[in-house]
């Protein structure tokens, strides 16, 4: 697992290099993008599964709670 730590994702420049320091944060943001869309599509694989399980008319309405769960 990775650490969360400030600014970790990808090194900045200092402030007094201004285009390096722009162009490390649109990296990091093109970065958090791509990460917030495979997280997006496993949410929705998730969805969808869950969605199945619950709508099965053959499980007990104890199995339907142990899904939400």
């Amino acid at each position: 697992m990775l650490e969360n730590r400030p600014s970790q994702l990808l090194p900045i420049g200092s402030m007094n290099d201004e285009p390096a320091s722009i162009a490390a944060q649109q990296r990091q943001k093109r970065i958090l993008n791509k990460v917030w869309a495979s997280v997006e599509k496993a949410m929705a694989e998730l969805k969808k599964v869950l969605v199945t399980h619950l709508q099965e008319p053959s499980r007990s309405v104890e199995e339907h709670e142990k899904t939400l769960e």
